[in-house]
This record gives structure tokens, sequence and C-alpha cells, in this order.
């Protein structure tokens, strides 16, 4: 079986054309539907959905990209090694992250990655919800724990501190600057932002607590809004330590819990089982942990 044929199946797949395809690859539009066409042959198998306005993989289509994708990318960087160069990354890669930890901290990484791979097509999407990594063809995904189900290979980055705060205009209505208990926040207005559904608190002695807290004051599913809405002193916050800082002492007041204090929450890279040889995924990952320990 022709290895040109596999790679320009998975150029198809990556590209959802074969004009996207002949313009990765660099061969004429009928050679690549040419080899596609060799490729179903020798298979005994339709790889891919035809039709006079679109192009879409069959489920056989798509376990055979998910397979091979990840052996041609190992085999591209076995090549690669024994050429002593490092692969050179190509073609598009599929990441999303948070909205805050992109925004704040994670942005600039990610485009600085990009451009020091010219041929790398980076497509960052932001969201604060949950992806499907397979269903949405995601290659790489920045998730903040709890973690979806453990369909997905996880390797942890790094930890982010969470502080329960409020503005002094709260503080002085209220007349409440501290708590004795985590469960005395179900009583009072508190800034929640999904999908942060549950505020983690840890005790020395008395370990872990998750409570869900009242929304009298707000709901918004941005950090970013969220950290405004507390400084409007529309409620109590629960909030990234680094988002927050710059107001603590001013606009923002940290509020104790009498031996609570909120739980981090750690910072993992998710990725397909099927991916996770992918040179684009592994560099990726190493150049984030190498910058955040440059900068920590």
């Amino acid at each position: 079986m022709s290895l040109d044929e596999i790679d320009t199946f998975l150029a198809v797949a990556r590209a959802g054309s074969f004009v996207g395809a002949a313009r990765e690859t660099g061969a004429p539009v009928s050679t690549v539907s040419r080899r596609v066409a060799a490729l179903e042959r020798r298979l005994g198998v339709q790889l891919l959905k035809r039709s006079t306005r679109a192009l879409a993989l069959t489920s056989d289509g798509e376990a055979f990209a998910d397979r091979c994708g990840a052996a041609m990318s190992e085999i591209q960087a076995s090549v690669s090694a024994l050429q002593d160069r490092a692969p050179e990354l190509r073609g598009p890669l599929r990441v999303t992250a948070p909205q805050y930890a992109c925004n704040a901290e994670f942005g600039p990484l990610l485009l600085d990655f990009a451009s020091r791979h010219p041929l790398l097509e980076l497509d960052l999407r932001l969201t604060n919800g949950t992806p499907d990594l397979i269903d949405d063809n995601i290659d790489l995904a920045f998730q903040l724990t709890p973690l979806p189900d453990g369909r997905h290979v996880a390797k942890r980055l790094w930890t982010i501190a969470y502080v329960l705060c409020a503005s002094p205009a709260l503080i002085n209505r209220l007349g409440i600057g501290r708590f004795e208990h985590p469960r005395e926040l179900k009583s009072v207005p508190c800034v929640w932002t999904p999908p942060i559904n549950t505020w983690r608190f840890e005790h020395p002695t008395s370990g872990e607590l998750s409570i869900s807290p009242r929304t009298s004051g707000a709901r918004v599913d941005d950090l970013g809004l969220g950290l405004h809405a507390v400084l409007a002193g529309l409620g109590f916050g629960y909030l990234p330590r680094g988002l927050v800082e710059a107001h603590l002492g001013a606009g923002i007041r940290e509020v104790t819990v009498e031996g609570w204090r909120p739980m981090p929450r750690e910072l993992y890279a998710l990725y397909p089982p099927s991916r996770q040889l992918s040179p684009k995924v592994r560099a990726l990952i190493d150049f984030a942990l190498a910058a955040r320990a440059a900068h920590p």
C-alpha cells in the first residue's frame, strides 16, 4: 500500500476538500483525486462521501484517518530524528482553551508558538464549555479541572490559585468581611461564573467541601465579566487570583473563611488517544511548559 496515497487521503481529511489537499501537498487536484480513489480500491471501502457541493468522511474514513494520522505523524517524526533535525510543523492545529486562561495567560504564548512555525495553521477557539474533542475534531484542549470523561489523554500542566473576594462597598453594606464556614455563602449574594458550578474549599482537618452559592448577585459565563460584577458590588466572587490580583486592596478585598481556603484548580492538556504522538501537539505542550517555567 502506498504511503503517498494514505498521506494524500489524510490531507483531504484535514482540508475537507481536494482543492485544499492539493494546496497543502503541492500536488495537482487530479493527482489528489486519483490517489484517494486508488486507496479506496485497495481497501475495498468508501472513505469519502462525494457530492457536487460537499465532501465528507464516511464512518470508515473517520476511523481510518484517526488511526493513520497518528501513525503518519510518528513516521514523519522518526524520519526527522534520523535526519537530525526537528520536524517541520505544518498544516492545521485545532486548539481550544478557556477564555480567561487564554486571554490573560495563554493567548500571547499560543500566538508566539504559531509565529515560530510559519507553515502551521493555528485554529484557536476560546470556550468556557467542554468541547467534544473527537466530534469537534479538536487536536488539543486546555481544560481546567474538573475534567470531562476519561476518553482523552490528560497531561497536567500547572496549578491556578483561586480567591474568595468582594468589593469594599458590598462588605460595608452587608457588614460581612469574613465567614466562619463556607456554607454561610449560601445566604449572601454571589457572582456565579459557569461552568464553575461549585465553589470548592479545603480545610487541614475537615477535608474538602463543595458548595453551590446563592446567585442573587449575577450569573455570567465569562470570568472577566465576573470580575466586573464583583467590582460593581453585585456579590461575592470565587475567581482566579491572577485575574483579581491587580485589584486587591482597592477595588476588591480578599474574604477569609475560618480555617478554609479556596481550592486551586489544575490546568490540563487534553488530546484524543489517536493523536497522542502528533508532533504538533507534543511541540505545543512542550512550548507551553517551557514558557511557564521561564515566567512562573
